[in-house]
């Protein structure tokens, strides 16, 4: 039953808006910032309902618990641990399901490329599953990674599910400091690559290149010719957990170097590399009983743009010269601002957060005042337009899952001392002959010039091109949020032209009114709606 898309669209739907209808009625009783105890509660009692709903159904709402997990702009740290625990434990499907994946893909029977294919999965996971076998053109030992039968169609139509539930969502506060559009791109981009192996294929030998001359980090072979949009095949890896301690001190891996080695590893993809592996937790990050480092599964990645790491380094030297303009404006540049964004408000907030740290004793100071501190930004953050880019949101992602392996490896690394030959490198890479004073003098520089450019900004942007772009900005909205109540109605209206029928069919005329009265309604509001879009595109702009 959780295969029919009706009754995954209803089941996902009506779960969301009694979700949203729990936070709406806590909110009307609650000012912002306030009772934030019992609004936690309310959050992770949701949480936990989300990951039952999700085991049950499986499918995109397990993805989508992963994806949000590490959306700290949306969530309270607890609502994100409990979202995090949400990992793929779902029940493994039958070899003959998986078999019919393979052999359509290969064009051929199972035995005619492999022996010795394991009867059952060796690891199942929400998307896809893995066998082990044996190719017969070589002797490898390979997994071969299938995805689940009809696995592509319940993702679609959880998409589907997730639009009607994005346009819930519009009608809420979250509307304001959230672009749910962009939220939704994401995601669809995020999972949408998922279910497509080529696109897996495609990274892993990305990185197979990377670390071709590596000594201590290996990435598996790729069977290029027996990879498909739904099937994979890569070599067996054999290996365990790289925080199975117990594996280490069996085999004498020395933890801090090996600590070290990922440490300098990680840090080469998230500030050189373009790519980076966006989902490094312990079972797709294995060490060999040599110490060698093997990294695996390569469908979540994340990747930066020479451009983003500039403004990174912007907003760095932005720090050091306390020039708090130039930091917001970095953020705009890195897409962290939305169009509607105070950012005079979120300029005295930085200023707030970093003059409170350089002018107090940190291993003195009250308790409560950096909680008051704390507070106020976090509401700012709540309140204001403000987002993390995807990209953005899987760098911390996967930073803090290496530095939580870090910790269980070896709690006493220092890592800033490791760090710092690599951002010194970092910071020098785009100018090795600048004097790094030059270019502070250079941004108090900036400062004394700020006046001439104010003026110079108010003279190139009037205020009704501002206003202009305001206009646009929300009329794309309301047309978005119209298209989906349109869809919506007509939808309704559709599926219960049949129910009238059966009524008929059966004699139960009470059904059948019900039923093409509802129709009627759904079609004439869908129909109304319509009007409503083309009046909205044809208005011109004041």
């Amino acid at each position: 039953m959780k295969r029919w898309a009706l009754y995954r669209i209803f089941i996902i739907v009506t779960m969301f808006a009694r979700y949203i209808w729990t936070i709406y009625r806590f909110t009307r009783k609650n000012r912002p910032g306030t009772n934030n105890e019992e609004f936690e509660r309310i959050m992770i009692t949701i949480a936990r309902d989300y990951k039952k709903k999700a085991l049950r159904l499986e499918g995109l709402l397990i993805k989508l618990g992963q994806f949000l997990s590490i959306r700290a702009d949306l969530f309270p740290p607890s609502v994100l641990m409990e979202l995090t625990e949400l990992v793929d434990k779902v029940p493994s499907s039958k070899l003959g399901e998986s078999r019919k994946i393979i052999e359509e893909d290969w064009g051929t029977s199972i035995e005619d490329i492999v022996d010795d294919i394991s009867p059952r999965p060796v690891a199942s996971a929400s998307i896809g599953e893995v066998y082990s076998a044996t190719l017969k053109s070589n002797g490898r030992k390979v997994a071969i990674k299938v995805q689940r039968p009809n696995i592509e169609q319940i993702i679609k139509t959880d998409f589907r599910a997730m639009r009607l539930v994005i346009a819930m969502l519009r009608r809420t506060s979250l509307n304001k400091s959230t672009d749910l559009q962009s939220l939704y791109r994401q995601m669809v981009f995020v999972i949408g690559d998922e279910l497509n192996y080529r696109t897996e294929l495609k990274n892993g030998l990305y990185f197979k290149k990377m670390y071709e001359t590596n000594p201590v980090i290996y990435i598996p072979d790729y069977f290029e010719e027996h990879c498909t949009n739904r099937v994979l095949v890569m070599e067996w890896i054999e290996g365990t957990r790289i925080t199975d301690l117990e594996f280490l001190e069996k085999h004498n891996i020395d933890r801090d170097e090996l600590a070290r080695n990922l440490f300098l590893n990680a840090g080469e993809q998230l500030l050189f590399g373009g790519k980076f592996h966006a989902d490094p937790h312990p079972g797709n990050v294995l060490v060999q009983s040599d110490g060698r480092i093997v990294l695996l599964d390569f469908g979540m990645i994340g990747a930066t743009t020479a451009d983003d790491m500039r403004a990174i380094q912007r907003i760095l030297q932005s720090f050091v010269t306390l020039d708090y303009d130039a930091i917001v404006d970095g953020l705009e540049d890195l897409r962290f601002l939305l169009p509607n964004a105070n950012k005079q408000n979120i300029r005295q907030a930085i200023e707030k957060a970093v003059t409170f740290y350089l002018e107090s004793d940190m291993e003195n100071v009250d308790t409560k005042l950096i909680e008051k501190v704390l507070s106020d930004i976090e509401l700012l953050v709540r309140n204001e337009p403000i987002q993390l880019p995807a990209e953005f949101a899987f760098f911390g992602r996967a930073a803090s899952t290496i530095l939580g392996i870090l910790q269980i490896l070896s709690p006493k690394i220092n890592l800033l001392e490791l760090a710092k030959p690599m951002v010194r490198r970092w910071l020098d890479e785009e100018g090795k002959n600048q004097n790094r004073y030059l270019q502070i003098a250079g941004s108090y520089g900036a400062r004394l010039l700020a006046f001439p450019r104010l003026v110079n900004d108010a003279l190139s942007e009037p205020t009704r091109w501002r206003l202009f772009e305001q206009q646009k900005f929300s009329r794309i909205a309301n047309m978005e949020s119209l298209k989906i109540r349109q869809w919506t109605s007509s939808l309704v209206g559709i599926v219960s032209l049949p129910v009238s029928y059966t009524g008929y069919f059966l004699a139960h005329y009470d059904l059948m009114g019900a039923s093409l009265t509802i129709a009627i309604i759904a079609l004439w509001n869908g129909r109304r709606i319509g009007r409503q879009i083309v009046r909205i595109a044809d208005e011109p702009f004041k």
